[in-house]
């Protein structure tokens, strides 16, 4: 991640302390899709969906690459 952010390539890091390999809260599974849209839409130039409640619930911890997702404002972000 430190290498991709010194080169200036935009990643996001999520991490969701109460999942395993997979999702099985689906808060969890909601938060991470809003996440995928987000990348999808950047990378292949399509419209975004509004995050709306897409994160009410979930245990995300945003790590790094906050700014790169519109409307995450307001979800919990760390600085770690």
């Amino acid at each position: 991640m430190a290498t991709m952010n010194e080169n200036g390539i935009p990643v996001t890091y999520a991490l969701y302390p109460d999942e395993g390999h997979g999702f099985a809260r689906p808060e969890n599974n909601l938060s991470f899709m809003a996440i995928t849209e987000a990348f999808l839409s950047r990378t292949l130039g399509r419209r975004l969906e509004p995050i709306g409640e897409a994160f009410n619930g979930s245990s995300v911890r945003i790590l790094n690459g906050g700014d790169e997702i519109p409307g995450l404002d307001g979800v919990v972000v760390d600085s770690e």
